[in-house]
């Protein structure tokens, strides 16, 4: 028999009003004396975001972005250059020849002269190697489309860390409001708990240790609100932002990106990805220059380089310094020669040289497939798993709920202790928590495996 059941003829009445007045002290300590969930505050920094807004402004500041868009420059620069090589130089200016002393004369005899000379005009002069002429453009091309491919992969990464990134910042804030509920809810039992063993129908045990879950679950909130706040710089640096901005996300929850069923053919998805990559476009292209550099360094032998010369001007001179009888002067010079270097054993050397790195850019090339193969297998793998765990955990959601609607019912039907509702209040907690990550990690895992095709995230926003 319950103690304070005694008291009155109607026993029932007086376990149902203990019970009441526990609710109203359990709001009462809730309201007046509990701590409150820290959330993030929107500053006057703060800015307001979705996830196509992030992927407009990951292409528009993020610096990596930006750096490899500046290596494309170079890469045109380089082209430009390449393209250049048979055209000659030209200067312009004067040029004034003074002489004093003995010299050797035509004839072979040596005299004591004093002279002067000075020429005004254009020298325009080239010395070209006729195969590096020709061959070195295809080459500059190669690296330039090597570049623009290795920008757009990079590109591609940029947008999906980007997008992770703000599913993991909507993320950590949806955890937050979790946890406030589950804090409300252990609040709620740790009250109940101790006014049942203030008024002896429980254990101070039980009391205690239903005290220990609001402590708890603070903690858990502060770990929260810390994740919230690194994803939230994360963000952005990713963003390039100002380091005061505060990032608002506009859904409360993370969203759900649904490309991939799960059941498309692996083996067909690989081949997609190997063909499709930028990364197998740039090390293509890689390779391509690195055989016009070896069909340039093979025929070189054979190709003569050129040396051209031409002056026009003014030119004059006289005894001492005086320098007269100025007049028209032209200059033309031309010369083909072959040019062995070490008895033509160097050029056997750098065409050596070439094909060895031409090997090891095909068997990086082979490696770079067979890492996109793990890739998009890895990826596909992770995105069937989480699709199955979703309905696993909606499951699970659904019947802790349940479970702890039927406690607190049995409690308030006088069938038992409020710490019989701990466990499944601690069940609904671990259920809902993992129902977020789920479906969080769901949607970055179909961004992933849709970047590993060769797709930029933006495409599918």
């Amino acid at each position: 028999m319950r103690p304070f059941a005694s008291l009155l003829p109607d026993g029932r009445l007086m376990s149902q009003t203990i019970r009441t007045a526990g609710l109203l002290a359990a709001a009462i300590w809730i309201v007046a004396g509990s701590h409150v969930v820290a959330q993030p505050a929107a500053g006057a920094n703060a800015l307001q975001i979705d996830l196509p807004a992030a992927i407009r402004l990951a292409d528009e500041r993020n610096l990596d972005v930006a750096i490899f868009l500046a290596r494309i420059e170079a890469a045109d620069a380089k082209l430009r250059e390449a393209r250049l090589a048979a055209v000659p130089s030209v200067r312009v200016g004067t040029t004034e020849d003074r002489h004093d002393g003995t010299i050797q004369e035509t004839s072979g005899n040596v005299i004591d002269a004093d002279r002067a000379s000075r020429f005004r005009g254009v020298t325009a002069g080239a010395t070209i190697d006729v195969a590096d002429a020709i061959f070195r453009p295809l080459a500059a091309r190669q690296s330039r489309v090597a570049a623009a491919a290795a920008s757009t992969a990079n590109r591609h990464q940029v947008l999906v860390q980007v997008a992770a990134g703000y599913i993991r910042l909507v993320q950590a804030r949806a955890e937050l409001d979790v946890v406030a509920r589950v804090l409300e809810r252990a609040r709620d039992l740790a009250a109940l708990t101790a006014d049942y063993a203030e008024s002896g129908e429980g254990l101070l045990a039980d009391a205690e240790m239903a005290a220990v879950q609001p402590a708890l679950w603070e903690q858990r909130a502060a770990m929260a609100a810390e994740r919230a706040a690194g994803a939230d710089a994360e963000l952005v640096r990713l963003l390039h932002l100002d380091a005061d901005v505060e990032l608002d996300p506009i859904d409360a929850v993370p969203p759900t990106i649904d490309i991939f069923a799960g059941t498309e053919p692996v083996t067909e998805l690989v081949v997609r990805a190997q063909d499709g990559r930028p990364e197998t476009e740039q090390a293509d292209a890689l390779l391509a220059a690195a055989e016009a550099d070896i069909t340039a360094e093979r025929y070189g032998w054979f190709v003569p380089s050129v040396s051209l010369s031409v002056n026009a001007g003014e030119f004059g001179g006289g005894p001492g310094a005086s320098i007269g009888n100025m007049d028209d002067r032209r200059d033309r010079s031309i010369s083909l020669y072959w040019q062995f270097d070490g008895l033509g054993f160097g050029q056997r050397a750098r065409l050596d040289e070439k094909r060895a790195q031409l090997r090891e850019l095909a068997l990086q090339r082979e490696k770079l497939r067979d890492a996109i193969a793990a890739e998009v297998r890895e990826s596909h793998a992770r995105v069937v798993g989480l699709k199955r765990q979703v309905d696993l955990v909606d499951m699970a959601v659904g019947r802790a709920q349940r479970a702890y609607e039927l406690n607190r019912t049995r409690i308030f039907d006088q069938q038992g202790l409020p710490l019989e509702a701990l466990q499944a209040m601690q069940t609904l907690a671990n259920a809902e928590l993992s129902a977020l990550e789920v479906r969080a990690a769901l949607s970055v895992a179909q961004l992933r495996l849709h970047t590993a095709l060769g797709n930029p995230v933006a495409g599918v926003l």
